[in-house]
């Protein structure tokens, strides 16, 4: 009966120690900008969920993720931050479709600009190197209020590798 036990239980361990781990759940984009939240807030600020919005565009064959997402309360003032996000939507080996963070960056802020709603457009070919994206907003001028900008202004994002940025003003 020992024997068997024993037998028993080498096999089951065996079995347990040779198991392929399960993968980790792909996250959605809203918990992957909780998590970003978490990691660019001090600890006085917070996020604003209610605030944050979502955009995908289609870019030839693949998408693109777009969010634009508040942190307030820096350094416990009466300020806030906008971050865009962007995640490429990839295949993992085993096919599973998830969000790959492509990047993070500063947006808009109190007396610098915002932007809401976010309407993105694609403005150069798909296979296009780097990818033109337009981002629409408004910029606060000098008799702005802090949080009531008044002037439209494109934020044009050029995407190769990281993003970087150009402030085109309409007129």
């Amino acid at each position: 009966m020992k024997r068997s036990l024993l037998v028993a239980t080498l096999l089951l361990t065996c079995a347990l120690g040779n198991a392929q781990p399960a993968a980790p759940e792909a996250k959605s984009v809203p918990e992957q900008v909780v998590h970003l939240v978490e990691l660019l807030r001090d600890s006085y600020a917070t996020g604003y969920p209610e605030a944050t919005q979502l955009q995908t565009l289609k870019v030839g064959d693949r998408s693109l993720t777009l969010a634009v997402f508040t942190i307030e309360g820096f350094n416990g003032g009466n300020n806030y931050t906008q971050y865009l996000a962007l995640f490429s939507a990839d295949a993992s080996e085993a096919g599973a479709v998830y969000q790959r963070l492509v990047d993070v960056m500063p947006i808009g802020a109190g007396g610098w600009r915002a932007v809401q709603p976010l309407a993105a457009k694609v403005v150069s070919e798909p296979a296009q190197v780097p990818l033109l994206i337009d981002l629409p907003g408004m910029e606060n001028t000098a008799g702005d209020a802090v949080n009531f900008p008044s002037r439209p202004n494109v934020t044009h994002l050029s995407l190769q590798g990281r993003p970087s940025e150009r402030l085109l003003e309409l007129h």
